[in-house]
């Protein structure tokens, strides 16, 4: 057997001819055969390296090349100390990566679990009940309520039979479903003949032959697609690993010249390689990797706190640089619950208030508010609703919800608005018959007492149940169908579809006893039309709120869904993602366009519907061909692909499939898009924080460079030793740089443009700061360590030991004072406020306890090449930071934007002015 190119376009009874299979099912030898050809109905899971691959991919880098080069030279010259201090500096920043990289990425773990776990299937003539994965092409399903769908399936028979493919398709309502053929092209949204694995069903009951099984399905094609994305490098990893090809020709020049420099001093080669190493220590900042994880990870925690889960440590600083955020409808835009928003009743347009399933707001008739016990024509309208209607409205910890249809819920609610309870009107008026809602009907009827006779109650589609009527109730009257009162119903009708509302007409009619049994043919011709309602699932308030915000911040939002057009079009207006009457692309047209074309459409409009999944992967990768930071939102399966790829994909905690969750670099816990506006908000000013701390730390390898080459240079010396650097970089610079990457937003992040994706962590004029302070410090510690008056009478090696140790704690000191500073490029540090950021007051006191055990604890001494300093040699090391903090806060009073050139824009000179 092949595979059926389209079964949905072929009768029900060739596919299950075709497929080989027959009523009575597959025998066991067909079984096994075809397990063979097919496999079994499991989805492949993505390969992955094995640990200690990726343990060793975290030392594949030049920066840690050198530096194991730099600990081998130094263990082979000056013993095992040295070298095993770098060592395990090195060794701790792979663990730290090596943590990260290790997180769960279990997308197809979560899709294994969308296979279920049992199937009823009917083999040799009996019915049995297998595990899903045994089952194989031409297999006959047998579906009820509740079942989740194992296979793909061509429907052969039905009843009553509804689908929940939301999770696939993104259509929030249930799917009606038939045996009909359907044309060839039909998208996934069109194949009303066939069921899907992973879908649910929502109601009545179904047979169907298995078409499609394991990597074949529907979902099996977006496994496909989530094993074969390729993630791109989120700008903070592109920036850091662009800094780090920077450094190494830095840190190789500045060693070819130490080198000349010591040979034209006459120093031995083993003090040049020494030097060679120092230089190697110094240029690298080795506490940066530990100070970007750690900064990341306090904002990790801060984002917790305001319901945003970060799987994804770079995803925070990604986000804060997105420039389009391509958005979900269903659940996420939207409350995912239906809503009586208009009730058209004894020829009046009736508004209704409140959202989703909870039975609180109020009607308004032309503006004024209207009451509904004292309106009989509503009032009629919402029983027959509510008793015409199998749905189970439930309170429950969480809120309100529904048990059964989302459109009978829908009514259900606004019944309970008007304080009609249908466990009570039951009580008055129980079920006495029913026809049940199908497909090929397009209504449901049931039969109650109603002032003494027997009342047939009809809810279904308008124009189904429009000819079935002979009258309308319009003003207190019943008047016959004619021209003009078709007229009026149908003008109601368009009236609420233009505002994307799904319209139910609601009739009744009297059935006197003699008719027997409730039967189609017996209604039609006499029910008598009292009303029609339209609903939606209606936007999010807050969702409105967060995309204003969004567009004040320069972020585009875009929808990308699987719904209709009209609703996704009437949604986006009143969002605010597009003007009214915009047109939504839809996804046939997408698969008739070229990329050109897409790309063209893509950057002037901002609504897409009927997206069928590969489509939005599609979207997400034209917004990045056009320059954009890509963020994904959703909640389905039908989002994983297109979230895998986007620049940061954005799932729903609550509604979210577990396959979302895991192709998602963060989770919002409480499914609110504008938790998104405030991740922007927290990414925004994760940068500024990062910047701050790549300055720091970069300005302390340059005065550590600069005046190694100057002492060099000019005296044939070295004021540093190697562990000292490695001291002041690792330990001392990342204590002061982690509270530097706590430092609190200014307030005003959301008002400026993105950042152009080109403009790194390093800019020009952060470049020009950390040449001037990084040139006058040297020479201040360039000086200190060779001029500065210090203690006479002590042998030649123990004054040098005075001058590395008042020079190696300078440094120390200045980075401690600097940091101060260091909080931001324009404000000083009583503007920003000195007790602002109190970790940075915590950890310079720690800093100085242990720079004090290192100046005078013996056995750091011997360590470290220290020697204890007296009162006078303490006043030398506060010289330069002071001097640099007094500087620094002057320029920044007098120009405090001297340094913003190419800081946000590669062709703005400056920053926004805060």
């Amino acid at each position: 057997m092949k595979m059926l190119p389209a079964p949905w376009a072929m009768p029900g009874e060739e596919v299950l001819r075709e497929s080989g299979g027959s009523h009575g099912g597959l025998n066991d030898e067909t079984v096994r055969q075809r397990l063979a050809d097919f496999g079994t109905n499991s989805l492949a899971a993505k390969d992955q390296e094995p640990w200690y691959l990726l343990f060793l991919e975290q030392f594949a880098n030049p920066l840690v090349y050198m530096l194991i080069g730099a600990a081998v030279v130094k263990g082979y010259l000056k013993g095992l100390v040295d070298a095993l201090v770098i060592a395990a500096a090195l060794l701790i920043m792979a663990i730290i990566g090596f943590a990260q990289e290790m997180k769960a990425r279990s997308a197809m773990a979560a899709l294994l679990k969308l296979s279920a776990p049992k199937a009823k299937v009917r083999r040799n003539g009996t019915l049995q009940l297998l595990d899903a994965v045994e089952i194989v092409p031409g297999d006959l399903l047998v579906l009820e309520a509740g079942d989740r769908i194992a296979a793909d399936s061509r429907l052969l028979e039905t009843a009553n039979f509804r689908a929940n493919e939301s999770t696939l398709t993104g259509e929030s309502m249930p799917v009606e479903k038939s045996v009909k053929a359907v044309a060839p092209d039909a998208a996934i949204h069109d194949r009303k003949n066939m069921v899907f694995m992973g879908s649910t069903v929502s109601s009545g009951r179904a047979v169907a032959v298995v078409t499609a099984t394991g990597m074949n399905t529907e979902i099996g094609k977006i496994a496909d697609a989530i094993r074969s994305a390729k993630r791109d490098k989120t700008p903070l990893q592109q920036n850091v690993e662009k800094l780090g090809h920077s450094l190494i020709w830095v840190v190789v020049g500045a060693c070819a010249m130490l080198a000349v420099a010591g040979i034209l001093r006459d120093m031995s080669w083993i003090d040049v390689l020494l030097l060679a190493v120092a230089a190697a220590v110094s240029g690298i900042p080795e506490g940066l990797p530990a100070a970007v994880t750690v900064v990341l990870a306090i904002c990790v925690n801060r984002m917790a706190g305001r319901s945003v889960i970060i799987r994804k440590l770079t995803a925070v600083e990604t986000l804060g640089t997105a420039t389009i955020i391509c958005s979900d409808k269903t659940g996420t835009l939207t409350l995912n619950q239906m809503t009586v928003r208009g009730i058209w009743a004894g020829g009046r347009q009736i508004s209704v208030s409140g959202s989703g399933y909870e039975p609180a707001g109020g009607f308004d008739l032309h503006g004024e508010p209207l009451a509904p016990a004292t309106d009989q024509e509503l009032q009629r309208v919402l029983r027959v609703a509510a008793l015409c209607n199998d749905a189970i409205l439930d309170q429950n910890a969480s809120g309100w919800d529904i048990i059964g249809d989302p459109t009978e819920g829908a009514l259900l609610a606004a019944a309970g608005k008007a304080g009609l309870i249908k466990r009570e009107l039951e009580e008055t008026q129980p079920r006495l018959d029913e026809i049940p809602f199908e497909s090929e009907k397009q209504f449901m009827a049931t039969l109650h007492a109603e002032d003494g006779q027997r009342m047939a109650y009809v809810k279904g589609s308008v124009e189904k149940v429009l000819a079935m009527c002979s009258g309308v109730i319009m003003a207190g009257k019943e008047l016959p169908i004619t021209a003009e009162t078709r007229e009026a119903v149908q003008s109601a009708n368009r009236a609420m579809a233009g505002q994307a509302l799904r319209v139910l007409a609601i009739a009744v009619a009297p059935y006197p006893v003699e008719l027997g049994k409730l039967e189609p043919e017996h209604l039609e011709g006499r029910l008598v039309l009292i009303g029609l309602a339209g609903m939606i699932d209606p936007p999010r308030e807050e969702a409105k709120l967060a995309i204003h915000q969004c567009k004040q911040a320069g972020i585009r939002v875009a929808m990308i869904t699987g719904d209709n057009p009209l609703t996704a079009s009437a949604i986006a207006s009143q969002l605010g993602i597009c003007a009214p009457g915009d047109p939504a692309l839809v996804g046939h047209e997408i698969e008739a366009m070229t990329d050109e074309q897409l790309l063209a459409y893509s950057r002037t409009h901002n609504v897409y519907a009927r997206i069928e999944p590969l489509h939005k992967l599609r979207i997400v990768n034209i917004f990045k061909r056009d320059g954009h930071i890509a963020a994904m939102t959703g909640d389905g399966v039908n989002d994983a692909p297109a979230l895998e790829a986007a620049g940061i994909g954005v799932a729903m905690g609550i509604t979210g499939t577990d396959v979302a969750k895991e192709a998602a670099d963060m989770v919002l816990a409480d499914d609110n898009f504008a938790s998104i506006v405030a991740a922007v908000e927290e990414g925004r000013i994760v940068f500024n924080r990062l910047r701050n701390v790549t300055f720091f730390l970069l300005l302390a390898c340059c005065a550590e460079l600069l005046t190694l080459f100057l002492s060099v240079a000019l005296y044939g010396e070295s004021p540093l030793e190697p562990i000292q650097i490695l001291w002041v970089n690792l330990v001392t610079g990342a204590m002061v740089a982690i509270p530097l990457g706590m430092e609190p937003g200014v307030g005003n992040e959301l008002q400026q443009p993105p950042r152009d994706p080109r403009v790194g962590l390093l800019y020009p004029g952060m470049l020009l700061r950390i040449a001037i302070a990084g040139v006058s410090m040297s020479m201040l510690f360039t000086w200190i360590f060779h001029h500065a008056p210090l203690p006479v009478g002590v042998d030649g090696e123990t004054l040098h030991e005075i001058r590395q140790t008042v020079t190696f704690t300078g440094i120390v000191v200045f980075e401690w004072l600097f940091a101060f500073q260091a909080r931001s490029t324009e404000r000083g540090v009583m503007r920003l406020g000195l007790f602002s950021n109190p970790w940075l007051l915590v950890c310079m006191v720690l800093g100085l306890g242990m720079q004090l055990l290192v100046i005078y604890l013996p056995v750091a001494n011997k360590i470290f090449h220290t020697h204890p300093l007296s009162a006078i040699e303490l006043c030398w090391t506060l010289m330069p930071g002071v001097i640099a903090v007094i500087i620094e806060g002057i320029r920044k009073g007098i120009a405090p934007h001297l340094y913003d050139r190419g800081q946000w824009q590669l062709s703005v000179p400056s920053r926004p002015r805060m």
